[in-house]
């Protein structure tokens, strides 16, 4: 019930049909007692600064940012956290008093979700296919869990600028994937198997935290088909941003009999860490997770 002590949280995109955060957040609020709603706003990019500006006077949580407001929402904020600075856009905006802070809840989101999954990243070898947004929040959360080398491949590593990239082909694939014990997909090659609005809102593998590679969504799924998955040792866990079915690499990786994950557990744990950073409280993850399944399912 809302009543006239109600919070308003907001997940703001363009579209934001597809979102799943609203059936999240409010599982959450109900099963911390928080006395919260969360409505999808769909907002074009030309209007973003004034919902901000409402967002603020009406004295908001804050808000869930996906597709493709993640780079310019970080422009209107006063504050950026450490994540948002280095990764250049976010995901989660915090009405924090006078002030809008903004973060970036997707990299801890994505190792988070690989803890619980039951990989430990530090120390390990990785491999993120990709240079965009995705990989960049990707990269920055695998290193703040202490994880060893990363390796970035790329299809125009003359222009990524964040990292130093290695050329997308079969040879520097192997390569890598020799060493490997984890591999990310967060390109958006994986969304040609069906539809786009399954990538991973988060850090979703159509835009997450910036611009995804660019040349990475006209790609076909022959360049997955292509990957030489033989090459990774068979200890290797392979992982995708997308969330709402396997993709054609992660149905290749479990058929090798690697460990396997996809996005879901990103998008359930990149919410929690928003929860927290809104309320206070400690977030109701098992809650989160139970309603997104049953969003994905139907039910």
């Amino acid at each position: 019930m809302i009543r006239g002590t109600t919070r308003v949280a907001a997940v703001i995109g363009w579209p934001v049909e597809h979102s799943r955060s609203p059936q999240m957040f409010e599982a959450a609020f109900a099963a911390a007692a928080v006395d919260a709603v969360m409505i999808p706003i769909g907002v074009p990019p030309e209007a973003l600064a004034p919902i901000i500006v409402a967002l603020r006077a009406m004295r908001a949580l804050g808000a869930s940012v996906t597709v493709p407001h993640k780079v310019a929402a970080a422009a209107l904020c006063d504050e950026l956290s450490p994540a948002a600075r280095e990764i250049g856009a976010v995901n989660c905006l915090h009405v924090d008093g006078d002030r809008l802070v903004g973060h970036n809840t997707d990299a801890a989101g994505f190792s988070d979700a690989l803890v619980a999954a039951g990989f430990a990243p530090a120390g390990k070898r990785c491999v993120i296919l990709g240079a965009g947004g995705a990989a960049r929040a990707v990269a920055y959360g695998l290193r703040a869990v202490h994880a060893g080398a990363i390796d970035v491949i790329a299809r125009d590593p003359a222009r990524v600028t964040w990292t130093a990239a290695r050329p997308w082909t079969t040879a520097s694939a192997r390569a890598c994937f020799a060493a490997a014990d984890l591999v990310v997909d967060a390109t958006p090659i994986g969304l040609a198997d069906g539809d786009a609005s399954g990538a991973a809102e988060s850090s979703g593998a159509a835009e997450s935290s910036g611009a995804a590679e660019s040349s990475g969504a006209a790609e076909s799924s022959d360049s997955i088909h292509a990957l030489p998955l033989d090459a990774l040792p068979g200890a290797a866990w392979v992982a995708t941003l997308v969330y709402h079915r396997r993709t054609i690499l992660l149905e290749r990786a479990a058929a090798r009999g690697h460990s396997i994950v996809d996005g879901r557990g990103m998008l359930a744990h990149q919410g929690a860490r928003a929860f927290a950073i809104w309320t206070g409280a400690a977030p109701p993850i098992h809650a989160m997770q139970r309603a997104l399944e049953a969003s994905l399912h139907g039910t």
